[in-house]
């Protein structure tokens, strides 16, 4: 790329994506970007964001170009990088209609609805000239969790055994809102905090149970509202992944690995607006652990707009963008390409398939004892195993 900004655009940009949207106008006031764009298939949707724009970015991107189909889009807005965030069924055959044209893309998770339609889209990406696609795991910028991994690789809590995940939402899912299942709409953020930790690794097994506690306003019809998931590895470590709609105290998003010489926590229930920290526990040579390190990262103060989720990940969202953008100035490959969206994927959809049929156990490995290894390997794994996934 040259010295010049580059040119970026949004498409889909309804809760998720003015999340997305409000920190490109954010980079475009700095000078770093110029936004041109934004689209959206809902009328209504895209006016809301119209009126972000206005709010938030005056009349300058007010008037920046419209558009209901990606396709015109991709065809007439001469982007350098795209943000996807539109509904999960739309995610690949959106992304699709820029990259065809070589647009870079960082899409939202999950990639897609289903594992057939995830290895169809990676098999899509792979025939295209520039195959350069973020997924969306704003996780992984996270501070407290980078450096909770820091600790993790450097020994601090000698060889990992288990990992507890929680995903506490304060509100019932928004009216209108598409979810694919309570089980797998919770489960492919948890998953991929239980595989980061792993050398992002598919687990060897997974099962999952789904309860549907009283006082509930089910909008999404999921029939569920606290799931619990529990995948295991090759070495025999397990993870624990909670999800729950049903935390009236706030948003609650924080995990837990325990090894053979200590553990770590992270994002410890504090209310909406505390301190996130990260705390380093030794158990070692001890009766009872003590504290041994600790960091502190401040949330984010939301406006009355603001999903729930946004105290918590606004700047892990941020340096996610950040990536992408550094991503494509360097022409480089991104961290988290479409091998990881099929993975999380299989795995939350897999856990979605346990949960409703009392918890069945699917061992992940294909008929012939070989390893999953390819999108495509995943897909003919779930045609064998079930019709449900």
């Amino acid at each position: 790329m040259n010295g010049e900004p580059l040119r970026l655009g949004a498409f889909g940009v309804g809760r998720m994506g003015q999340v997305h949207l409000e920190h490109l106008i954010a980079l475009h006031q700095r000078g770093e970007i110029e936004l041109v764009a934004m689209g959206d298939r809902f009328g209504p949707t895209l006016s809301s964001a119209a009126g972000l724009l206005n709010e938030l970015g005056g009349p300058d991107l007010a008037r920046i170009a419209r558009f209901d189909d990606p396709d015109a889009m991709a065809a007439t807005a001469r982007l350098n990088g795209v943000i996807v965030a539109s509904r999960t069924e739309d995610h690949a055959r959106d992304s699709l209609a820029f990259i065809r044209l070589g647009v870079p893309v960082l899409v939202e998770k999950p990639i897609a609805n289903t594992i057939a339609e995830a290895a169809e889209f990676c098999g899509r990406v792979a025939e295209c000239p520039n195959r350069l696609v973020q997924v969306g795991f704003q996780r992984h910028f996270d501070a407290a969790a980078l450096v909770a991994l820091d600790w993790l690789s450097s020994g601090r809590i000698g060889t990992l055994q288990q990992s507890h995940h929680v995903l506490q939402d304060k509100n019932p899912t928004p009216v209108g809102y598409q979810s694919c299942g309570i089980t797998a709409d919770m489960a492919i953020h948890l998953v991929f905090e239980a595989m980061s930790v792993r050398g992002f690794e598919l687990p060897c097994a997974v099962q999952a149970l789904r309860f549907n506690a009283p006082h509930y306003d089910d909008r999404a019809g999921e029939g569920a509202n606290v799931v619990h998931t529990f995948c295991t590895w090759a070495d025999g470590t397990v993870a624990h992944l909670w999800g729950s709609r049903i935390n009236s105290a706030g948003y609650d998003n924080g995990f837990k690995l325990i090894g053979t010489k200590g553990r770590i926590d992270v994002g410890e229930f504090v209310g909406d607006f505390g301190a996130i920290t990260a705390r380093l526990w030794s158990g070692f040579g001890d009766q009872r652990g003590r504290q041994i390190d600790e960091a502190q990262f401040p949330m984010t103060r939301p406006s009355a707009r603001h999903p729930d989720f946004y105290a918590r990940y606004a700047a892990a969202y941020a340096a996610e963008i950040s990536a992408f953008i550094d991503g494509l100035r360097r022409n480089a490959p991104f961290d988290l390409g479409p091998d990881l969206g099929w993975k999380t994927l299989l795995v939350a959809n897999l856990a979605e398939a346990s949960s409703r049929s009392g918890g069945r156990r699917f061992d992940l490995t294909q008929t012939d004892g070989s390893t999953i290894a390819t999108a495509a390997d995943a897909a003919a794994y779930v045609g064998a195993v079930s019709s449900q996934v």
